[in-house]
């Protein structure tokens, strides 16, 4: 989801700028967490790396900041860009509550 986050306002043509700078901070968080999780996971990654415990507080807590983006910027009269994070927050919210965070054996 990381990638399609930063690319999709240069592709939907978004005029804020405002909006280039979250969605690139969102999408490297996610890219972030992801990566994380998988070399801790894998046991190629240094042992501070995110637990598996930990990830579904940082799941919600992406989704939770991609709905306040998307208020603020439909607030501020930006409605493609609040239509947008507000999607990126559904989609992370329901991603959040329907994983089964495990770790395989």
């Amino acid at each position: 989801m990381a990638p399609v986050v930063m690319v999709a306002p240069f592709a939907l043509g978004l005029d804020a700028g405002a909006a280039y700078v979250v969605a690139l901070i969102i999408g490297v968080l996610l890219m972030g967490k992801g990566l994380a999780t998988t070399t801790l996971i894998s046991g190629r990654g240094a042992p501070q790396g995110l637990r598996i415990s930990a990830h579904v507080d940082v799941d919600l807590g992406i989704a939770l900041a991609a709905a306040v983006s998307a208020l603020g910027f439909a607030v501020v009269g930006e409605m493609a860009a609040g239509g947008f994070f507000a999607v990126v927050a559904a989609v992370q919210g329901l991603l959040a509550v329907t994983t089964r965070y495990s770790a395989r054996a």
